[in-house]
């Protein structure tokens, strides 16, 4: 089983005083949570103004940095629509990032199939070597993902639920797995919820023996309600769930 950690996502730094931003944080915090047990990350690098980027400089420098300090762990980031909207400049800025030096190229990114325009930012991705998870949201996602030509070569798919209703959460989760276990794909199937959906899915999905994922960028609070102190005590406990199994 992988456990993926989120370490920041699209929230800003007022969410959480532990919030990774820079390339130094994020390197900091992937080694903690590396200790504690976490087998890939995935992050939202920041531009200097720290909005969300997707400039190979600040991917870079971001990948690069967390590279250093947890050698040969995967790490992700995310193309996400609302970095920038016009797919464009959004496969240009991802196909740029083919140019990077090994160090600093992400190891693989999330691609929103319910985003206009994705095939063209997988395609990049792919061209880029760079590997591709395929983020599953909604029922229609999965014929879409079907009818790409290079369905086949994701690294993962994404089941991603959208409610912070721990009972609809898990729900959503069941129905996809099921929509993707009946196209035949071999792709591993990560499962993760949010907010308050987070946990709830992270059991079910380590029940069922799949990969899941944790972090800051899903939820800020511990199972029990309690605040988070940071992304470590998230993994911690998260594994801690998986081995009373």
């Amino acid at each position: 089983m992988l456990l993926k950690v989120c370490l920041n996502g699209a929230r800003a730094a007022s969410d959480h005083p532990r919030l990774p931003i820079t390339p130094e944080a994020l390197a900091r915090d992937a080694a903690a949570c590396h200790a504690a047990g976490a087998g890939a990350f995935h992050v939202h690098p920041r531009a200097a103004h720290g909005g969300e980027s997707l400039d190979a400089a600040d991917i870079g420098a971001a990948v690069s940095a967390i590279h250093r300090a947890c050698p040969g762990v995967p790490v992700g980031v995310s193309t996400g629509a609302w970095i920038l909207p016009d797919v464009t400049a959004r496969r240009a800025r991802v196909a740029s990032w083919k140019a990077l030096p090994a160090s600093t190229r992400p190891d693989f990114a999330s691609v929103n199939l319910s985003e206009p325009g994705w095939e063209s930012i997988a395609d990049a991705l792919l061209d880029a070597g760079i590997g591709v998870e395929a983020g599953v949201w909604f029922p229609e996602d999965v014929p879409r993902l079907l009818a790409w030509p290079r369905a086949a070569e994701c690294l993962r798919i994404l089941v991603e639920t959208q409610s912070s209703q721990p009972e609809a959460a898990c729900q959503e989760a069941r129905t996809l797995v099921d929509l993707l276990r009946a196209t035949g794909l071999g792709c591993p199937l990560l499962v993760h919820g949010s907010e308050g959906g987070a946990w709830a899915v992270l059991d079910q999905a380590l029940r069922q023996g799949f990969d899941a994922r944790i972090g800051l960028e899903d939820t800020l609070t511990l199972p029990d309600g309690r605040p988070a102190e940071d992304n470590a005590a998230l993994v911690a406990r998260a594994l801690q769930s998986g081995r009373a199994r």
